[in-house]
């Protein structure tokens, strides 16, 4: 840099999340602006423009902007006394590969004890424990120049590239004198961490891609660890279900494992085991491992019984020792005041009665309302066919408990006899059948599937009474309830998409009455009582007819 001149000018850009600055010199003869790129604590990239003329007027800015054109060269610079940073971001766990090189031999060499073993030691004396890796070749009596080898890397950081997605792992392998040598350069993507190349010399440069590059890698995650189980999860948690706290994972239980496939919304799926170590009460300590990982961390889960298609779970913080007293005290939880219980949702629901009946107008609000799907077909209609008012529906009637129909738009027809008529050209919009509802802080919650929403067939719907018949409704933006969700909510900073008012309009023949339950006791059988055509009908639940059937027999 010194060899350029005299610094003249000075810019800072952060625009676009990558750290640079650009200084502007001058040495008299020419004019040169240089960029350097903040990669880590222990790298810098630089790339500098071509040299003008001095004698010319050339402005900071007109120079710099040949900076960010393509086929400059970017150079990439090591710290000479480097800090070392955790490894934990660059590589964590057990991982097998295989190697090839561009140039060195002809092959593949896929050796099972090929691995890089980078596991944390929590808790240990010597921090440099958690800073390094070991990375060890075996050789291969197929591939000829495959080689035995072991190298100690210390990790000096690493970035991601938000132009082509590439990940960047930089580090050092302090037993080498030479620094061409020392330093070293892995390239992998941030959506698929299985490819991996690494670089010849010190220099990242030449890596442009994780399938291209001097030295190719492919690998696959070992589980490190078996952990025997102590305690069993209760039999009705065996199935397949969905995790809506962590993006719709798909979740299998046993009596004594949960696995999770974790789904992120950026980056590749991560699969997690939770095996049951020891339980009191509803608390059950579990020990919580990856696939690739090596520590094992105890968390408490704190499980309700189950309801529907529902359980509902909330976990505390992980500890890395194995103490119940310590990993299920209440403590451990976040007891903040707005704390709500996470879901783990069926995968194939059964549909319940609904908590709510009747039928209603709504009107809505939000930032995602509720359209009409199909609608009424194209004029021109049945000249028979006429329509002179026009409503919103929701209704939840004795016919089809299970199902609330939606229609945005709805012909209000009635015959002579003031009955109701159906409207040749009018579909329901919305077919949301209820699997699972309950109360949280006086709140109630409901959970819909609907099978032809595109974005989430599962909903949460949180509903609250404001008089004897009206009612506050709202959706969520996704399968998960807002932590901030509430009846009255219409916008996503609350977790919801839309709100309904809903107002009671049942007329004299609808024979739709209206019911509600707060959702206090999602465990209670229910019993209706409900009057068609003014004959009493009394509608019982199957659990409640084979218990009164017994209980006659028995007297």
């Amino acid at each position: 840099m010194s060899e350029k001149g005299r610094c003249i000018q000075m810019k800072y850009h952060d625009a676009d999340s990558v750290y640079r600055n650009f200084f502007f010199f001058d040495n008299g003869e020419c004019k040169t602006c240089v960029a350097l790129y903040y990669r880590t604590a222990n790298v810098l990239e630089k790339k500098q423009s071509a040299c003008q003329r001095s004698d010319r007027e050339v402005s900071m800015e007109s120079l710099c902007n040949e900076i960010e054109q393509e086929g400059l060269t970017l150079t990439t610079m090591f710290a000479k006394s480097p800090k070392f940073q955790n490894c934990r971001e660059s590589f964590e766990g057990v991982w097998q590969f295989a190697y090839e090189y561009e140039t060195k031999f002809t092959g593949r060499c896929n050796h099972p004890l090929s691995n890089i073993t980078a596991c944390q030691r929590p808790g240990t004396s010597f921090q440099i424990d958690n800073q390094r890796f070991t990375m060890n070749y075996r050789k291969c009596p197929e591939v000829a120049d495959s080689f035995d080898y072991q190298y100690w890397y210390s990790c000096l950081g690493t970035w991601a590239s938000e132009l082509n997605g590439n990940r960047y792992i930089v580090v050092a392998n302090m037993g080498e004198n030479q620094d061409f040598l020392k330093y070293r350069c892995f390239v992998d993507r941030t959506d698929q961490p299985l490819l991996m190349t690494k670089s010849r010399i010190a220099s990242c440069n030449e890596l442009n891609s994780a399938r291209e590059g001097y030295e190719m890698l492919q690998l696959k995650q070992l589980k490190s660890e078996t952990v025997e189980p102590g305690c069993k999860f209760p039999d009705n948690f065996t199935g397949k279900w969905i995790n809506t706290a962590n993006y719709n994972s798909k979740v299998l239980i046993n009596s004594t494992h949960i696995y999770e496939l974790s789904q992120p919304d950026q980056g590749a799926a991560e699969p997690l085991y939770f095996v049951c170590k020891e339980s009191r009460d509803r608390r059950y300590m579990v020990a919580k491992l990856g696939v690739g990982g090596c520590q094992v961390d105890y968390i408490c889960y704190d499980f309700t019984i189950r309801h529907h298609n529902i359980i509902r779970w909330r976990a505390g913080r992980a500890f890395p020792r194995k103490d119940f007293r310590s990993v299920c005290a209440w403590s451990a939880f976040d007891n903040e005041a707005h704390w709500r219980y996470n879901t783990y949702l069926s995968a194939n629901p059964y549909a319940i009665e609904c908590p709510i009946r009747g039928k209603y107008q709504f009107t809505q609000d939000g930032e995602s309302r509720l359209t009409t799907r199909i609608g009424p077909t194209a004029r021109p209609w049945d000249p028979e066919e006429t329509c002179s008012i026009w409503e919103s529906s929701l209704q939840i009637c004795s016919d089809d408990p299970n199902t609330i129909k939606i229609d945005v738009e709805r012909c209000y027809s009635l015959d002579y006899r003031a009955r109701p008529t159906q409207f040749k050209y009018d579909v329901v919009d919305y077919n949301l059948q209820c699997i699972g509802f309950w109360q949280e802080d006086t709140i109630g919650f409901l959970v819909t599937y609907d099978k032809e929403d595109a974005f989430s067939k599962y909903r949460c719907w949180v509903y609250q009474r404001q008089s004897y018949g009206t009612l506050f409704i709202s959706r969520s933006a996704r399968s998960a309830c807002g932590n901030h969700q509430r009846p009255w909510s219409n916008s996503s900073f609350d977790g919801a998409s839309v709100r309904l008012t809903l107002v009671e309009n049942e007329r004299k023949h609808d024979n739709c009455p209206m019911n509600f339950d707060s959702g206090k006791n999602p465990w209670k059988e229910h019993l209706f009582l409900n009057y068609l055509n003014s004959v009493p009908t009394l509608c019982v639940s199957l659990g409640v007819f084979i218990l009164s059937l017994v209980l006659s027999i028995n007297s």
